[in-house]
């Protein structure tokens, strides 16, 4: 058994590689599984090679950052092609063409493939049985289990708080590259126990073609540089000169270019090793688009459920759509790493964390292995897999990015992600100050059908609004939540009750699943649909008071069994407003609605 590389045990967060070595070869003997599953709660940068008189295999971490090529020729491995193909000295592939990084992608070549013939990758979660030079999966084992959003914060929280105490008691300085990103926010959240452990950098360029990504740069410079000043981080600024075309970097270039067949950014690799030393360990955050859905959102949710070679192809690139020699390295791809075995994962989220990143992004860290080694805290199949298990809507929109912000580093979300603006842009004390206070809005959950069921929801209570969702992904018929909001009157007085309820989903070829209710004193006064209307519906609600304290309720319900479709967020309620005015009418009881859908019950008469 053998470890190259920065690993942390997640169980018990040790950074010592002969226990965890130990603990392999232990799990190993005893079973396939328990070993596999072991793997799974190892976190960090490395690849492991292990075996016994019978068989010797290699694999990588979860999402290969250590990369690892070979050959089928003979038995050769390596860190890098260049160090393979200098001992096989094989023949430039026949089937894939250098030309394709020019003309469909600059990431990456189609699949498992290099630029010579039977020199391959091994990607992430498949392993090489470096005897037979077979290669066979084995991740994942079993099928997902959906999580809430808040049981997934709470266990990634703990596992990567449990690594950064580990990190920071490694003899390394440690940096961080921070970013306008949410992937860089979500990282920075979880120092802030640590911030004086931390050099901070942002690189930027000059005298470059002005591109979106300068632009991105540019905004990078700017946002960042609020956000240091302000929370006192010990960083600086590190700039790429696109006008030196000078003889040490074109030296330092063609030496790179020996170090991988796919070039990131050569001035950066340069940059990183004129400015920082081999002692630095870089906290990286890349790898967060794994649980983002990435492709999906690329093409809009419009690629078909099941994973072929053609949708393979189209998300590797449009321009390669009538390459037939593409195709066929994707079919070969596909064949080589089991992608029919992956259970009930989504394919193309397993194609992303394997392919994409696991080809692309391994040979990004290449270029400044020659500066610093790279550690990144979301690195762990345990972790990646806790990513996936989260509803498609809370994917999404990046709830739980957003909720591991809030929970670790609150402040962080003064600033908006990607963009200058800051809470205070959204904040007047004349929109905001005005309505009644809702803080102590309570809650009910259950359902109409069965007493003892109880129904896990989620509640966000501020001074003047509230939301308000059912946890369940597929809500069964008769579960609710429900907003109780509590109104103080006097006895024989007529009152009018203003509320400004609004349900952001909207999509009627799904109606008949959810409506939200409004009652006042337990009386139904109205019901609509939650695929009908996304904007806000001003409700009034006219009566005598009979009692001096009355209760309005905002309830959600499911009217029938829902799908696992991430139903219960989709009917998430917001209750943007609520006012209350005093004797302006002579009515005992009337309601009416600004939506065109809502349906109303005046009982009684004026």
């Amino acid at each position: 058994m053998a470890i190259l590389g920065n690993v942390i045990d997640l169980n018990v967060f040790s950074s010592n590689k002969k226990d965890i070595a130990k603990n392999l070869i232990a799990y190993f003997r005893e079973s396939t599984d328990k070993f596999f599953d072991y793997l799974d709660e190892l976190a960090g940068r490395y690849f492991i090679f292990y075996g016994d008189n019978s068989q010797a295999n290699i694999l990588s971490d979860a999402t290969g950052m250590r990369s690892i090529f070979y050959s089928t020729d003979k038995t050769v491995i390596s860190s890098h092609c260049e160090l393979v193909q200098e001992v096989v000295q094989a023949a430039e592939v026949k089937l894939v063409k250098k030309e394709w990084l020019r003309d469909y992608s600059s990431y990456h070549l189609p699949g498992h493939y290099t630029l010579y013939e039977n020199i391959y990758f091994l990607t992430p979660n498949t392993l090489l049985n470096i005897t037979e030079k077979k290669v066979k999966r084995f991740f994942p084992r079993e099928h997902i289990v959906t999580r809430t959003v808040a049981d997934v914060v709470e266990e990634i929280t703990c596992l990567i708080k449990g690594q950064m105490k580990q990190i920071v008691q490694l003899d390394k300085k440690l940096l961080f590259s921070l970013t306008a990103g949410i992937d860089s926010r979500t990282s920075l959240s979880f120092l802030r126990e640590y911030k004086e452990h931390f050099e901070y950098f942002t690189y930027s360029k000059k005298n470059a073609i002005p591109t979106t990504s300068v632009q991105k740069l540019d905004l990078d410079r700017e946002l960042v540089g609020e956000i240091v000043e302000n929370l006192g981080l010990n960083h600086r600024f590190i700039t790429m000169d696109y006008g030196d075309n000078s003889e040490e970097l074109k030296r330092f270039s063609n030496v790179l270019k020996r170090n991988t067949f796919t070039y990131h950014n050569l001035r950066l690799a340069k940059l990183y090793l004129d400015n920082f030393s081999n002692n630095h360990l870089h906290i990286r955050s890349n790898l967060l688009e794994i649980g983002r859905s990435f492709y999906k959102k690329q093409f809009n949710f419009k690629l078909p459920k099941s994973l072929t070679v053609e949708s393979m192809v189209k998300c590797y690139s449009y321009k390669a759509m009538n390459d037939k020699r593409v195709f066929q390295a994707f079919e070969n791809f596909y064949s080589q790493v089991s992608m029919d075995s992956i259970f009930n994962y989504d394919p193309y989220d397993i194609l992303y964390w394997e392919y994409r990143m696991g080809t692309w992004h391994s040979q990004v860290l290449l270029e400044s292995d020659v500066a610093h080694d790279t550690y990144i805290l979301f690195n762990a199949r345990r972790i990646l897999k806790l990513l996936l298990s989260v509803p498609p809507m809370e994917r999404n929109e990046h709830i739980v990015f957003k909720q591991l912000i809030t929970q670790n580093w609150p402040v962080l979300n003064y600033w908006k992600i990607n963009a200058l603006e800051t809470l205070m842009d959204y904040y007047d004390e004349q929109f905001d100050d005005f309505g009644l206070k809702l803080n102590d809005a309570k809650y009910v959950s259950g359902s109409i059908n069965d007493q003892h069921r109880e129904v896990a929801f989620q509640a966000v209570n501020q001074p003047r609004r509230v939301k308000f969702f059912m946890e369940r992904s597929n809500p069964k018929a008769g579960d609710y939540v429900a907003a109780e909001l509590t109104i103080h009157t006097k006895l024989d007085e007529y009152y009018t009750c203003i509320v400004q309820v609004r349900s952001p989903y909207e999509n009627k070829n799904y109606r008949g699943r959810l409506q939200y209710q409004v009652l006042l004193n337990g009386q139904l006064l109205l019901e609509e649909d939650i695929c009908d209307w996304k904007e806000s519906n001003q409700i009034s609600i006219n009566w005598n008071s009979r009692i001096e304290e009355n209760t309005i309720s905002i309830r959600v319900l499911a009217k029938k069994d829902c799908e696992t479709w991430s139903w219960g967020r989709a009917a998430t309620i917001l209750i943007e407003r609520m006012t209350l005015r005093r004797g302006e009418h002579k009515e005992k009881l009337a309601i009416s609605a600004s939506s065109p859908y809502s349906k109303t019950f005046n009982y009684m008469e004026k």
